[in-house]
């Protein structure tokens, strides 16, 4: 059976989100719902099939479940009905010094050098290449819905397309330039529109299920008292007495200090 699968570059994504933080103060200290963020694409996305998609798999280095948390809202998996089709897959080697050392490239080496520059991490395109060439060589892919923007998939494209599989391009937004020899090999590119991104991103943790109270009895009413209530009557009359005891022991108290 065909499907078509997203496949989510982990390191990619963090790098255009904060290129967008950047860029955009109304996106600054937000995170990304990565099932609205999904969501979209199978919304806006369906004469490509994304509609009917089997999977959607974020790659990220493993031992990185910090980063991970600091650009998405991570889905509570815990939560019945919370997450769809989604997985969340922990691969490869991050490099000590990563988060400083992306900084610095962001931050300091232009943009059409930065492909150049040494990687932060290890494996994670072998991870991604492997995932989909196993389902290609089995005929179980129809379309690999790809967010990179790096040009060592070139290969994974062109193989993809030779199983017979077709390969769009996905990126967060049109902040980040993309590749021009990832779109030579993809079918398609598609960012999200502004407006649209504004409602992905949100603040603090998803929401959890509230508590409700425990329910009375439909034959008991709610006034009703309890079996231990009526048994001793006096329990509820006893601290009334004792406040009245010390009610007038203070007012003898104030009395004598007259």
């Amino acid at each position: 059976m065909l499907g078509n699968y997203f496949f989510i570059d982990g390191s990619a994504l963090a790098a255009q989100i904060r290129r967008l933080r950047r860029a955009d103060g109304a996106f600054a200290s937000k995170k990304l719902d990565p099932r609205l963020f999904i969501q979209h694409f199978v919304d806006n996305l369906a004469d490509l099939g994304a509609h009917q998609y089997k999977r959607a798999t974020f790659y990220f280095p493993k031992g990185d479940e910090v980063t991970a948390g600091e650009y998405l809202l991570l889905p509570d998996f815990k939560r019945p009905g919370h997450v769809r089709d989604m997985h969340f897959k922990f691969c490869g080697q991050k490099l000590k010094g990563s988060t400083e050392f992306n900084k610095f490239v962001e931050e300091t080496v232009p943009a059409k050098f930065r492909d150049r520059v040494s990687k932060s991490e290890k494996g994670i395109d072998i991870e991604i290449c492997c995932d989909a060439l196993k389902l290609a060589s089995a005929s179980r892919m129809e379309r690999l819905f790809l967010l990179t923007n790096d040009d060592d998939f070139l290969p994974l494209c062109r193989t993809l397309k030779e199983f017979g599989a077709n390969v769009s391009l996905i990126h967060l937004s049109d902040v980040v330039s993309p590749n021009e020899s990832l779109l030579t090999e993809t079918d398609s590119y598609d960012v999200i529109p502004r407006a649209e991104l504004l409602s992905m991103f949100v603040e603090g943790s998803p929401v959890e299920p509230t508590t409700s109270p425990d329910p009375v009895p439909a034959d008991v009413p709610e006034d009703a008292e309890t079996p231990a209530a009526a048994a001793n009557p006096e329990q509820d009359e006893e601290p009334q007495e004792v406040l009245s005891s010390l009610e007038t022991t203070t007012v003898v108290a104030l009395i004598k200090e007259d």
